[in-house]
């Protein structure tokens, strides 16, 4: 009888095991985030026996690098997350699945997320990943020069006619920058420019053209670049240097990300603020997008309907309300950003986030395109052309809509 038993438990066992489905998920998160993911999904893990997910954590700055070798080689991980710009390239690969059979089978709401974080994933009536994580950018203020210069301290400037005038002030009264724009190049260039450039009623590339042609060189987008101009040259109020007044108290308002609410309190000697950024009287508020998307490699039936549901939870609104409150990042859905829950959690212990939870709603995403990389490069060239008078803003923008359309429509 004992050994009916013991064989008995062994076979109980082994159909437990090999019943199991084992899922590879790669991702980029370190530090408390990391933390907070592997926290997640031990839990996923034991309310779900009958699926294993094993998160494998591969630095940013690998990650896509090493999604694309693994499409090549045929070995790529069960699922994985990219940061939103890295989206288009892998879904051009063609080996990622179609997730609005899912979707729609399981009634799962598409029209909880903000729109703006699920552009990356749409191809036509199909949708290839889901938001995961967002961040978007705002106004930080150091409000111990407002003082200094004799402003209040708790009222940051509404307007880009405010944030001129204050910046004279501070810089009149302190001998210090009012505003630092960031001038390094790159996409950190672009990207900031882009919100003043949607703020006046601008698009960046044409969503008609389906993202195939450029938008930039538009009134709205002289207009943008010459308050840049203007700032740096004629106001003389933000400095052309490289990135990092701000952090040391030599400029007094900067704009960045909402991720700094967690990093700038601990490495600053000064009084922070947050707001949505300014923007023209005539303008609208904007912001510009960032965050994770999350996605499934093509596998048997069994690991992509195992790898659906960890997707499933991982951006139900319970477990999104979690996972926002202990990293910092920006809901994607609004069922979190409208939460009692997470609404209260913010005010009593991250106020400086609040700002940016509020801005979500005009958060714009940059072109879903696979050559994303090499047009940013292109217009933030023209910037800082501009910036240092090597030509007019018109001129600026016209040399880079040129480049920008030739590489959008290459034979």
């Amino acid at each position: 009888m004992k050994k009916i038993f013991l064989w008995l438990v062994i076979v109980i066992v082994s159909v437990f095991m090999f019943g199991k489905t084992e899922l590879v998920f790669w991702h980029y998160w370190d530090g408390e985030n990391g933390k907070k993911l592997e926290a997640l999904v031990e839990k996923f893990n034991s309310d779900h026996p009958e699926i294993e997910v094993q998160p494998v954590f591969i630095p940013g700055s690998d990650l896509l690098i090493k999604i694309q070798t693994s499409i090549l080689s045929g070995q790529t991980p069960d699922f994985a997350i990219s940061d939103i710009i890295g989206v288009p390239l892998i879904l051009d690969t063609g080996k990622v699945v179609d997730l609005m059979p899912f979707v729609e089978k399981d009634n799962y709401d598409l029209n909880d997320f903000y729109e703006s974080t699920l552009v990356y994933g749409r191809l036509g009536e199909s949708l290839y990943s889901i938001p995961v994580s967002s961040s978007n950018l705002g106004l930080f203020w150091n409000k111990n020069l407002f003082k200094e210069a004799g402003l209040d301290p708790e009222t940051p400037p509404k307007t880009w006619e405010e944030l001129i005038e204050f910046s004279e002030i501070i810089k009149e009264k302190t001998g210090k920058f009012g505003y630092e724009l960031f001038l390094d190049g790159g996409e950190g260039t672009t990207w900031q420019w882009q919100i003043f450039l949607w703020q006046v009623g601008g698009e960046f590339l044409d969503p008609i053209s389906n993202y195939r042609k450029s938008a930039f060189n538009s009134e709205s987008g002289v207009k943008a670049l010459q308050f840049w101009v203007d700032l740096t040259n004629e106001y003389k109020t933000s400095p052309i240097a490289p990135w990092g007044l701000f952090g040391r108290g030599e400029a007094a308002m900067v704009m960045d990300g909402s991720w700094m609410t967690q990093f700038f309190p601990m490495q600053v000697n000064f009084e922070l603020g947050s707001a949505i950024f300014p923007y023209p009287e005539d303008g609208k508020p904007a912001t510009n997008m960032g965050g994770e998307q999350i996605f499934i490699f093509e596998k048997n039936k069994a690991k992509v309907e195992a790898s659906w549901e960890f997707i499933k939870w991982f951006t139900s609104t319970e477990i999104q309300i979690d996972w926002d409150k202990a990293t910092g990042f920006i809901p994607v859905k609004k069922s979190v950003a409208e939460s009692e829950n997470y609404n209260a959690y913010i005010k009593n212990t991250n106020r400086l986030l609040l700002p940016f939870i509020e801005v979500q709603q005009y958060a714009h995403a940059r072109p879903p395109i696979k050559e994303y990389s090499q047009v940013s490069d292109i217009v933030s060239s023209a910037i800082m052309s501009a910036i240092y008078k090597k030509s007019t803003p018109q001129e600026a923008l016209d040399q880079a809509a040129k480049q920008v359309d030739l590489l959008l429509n290459k034979e």
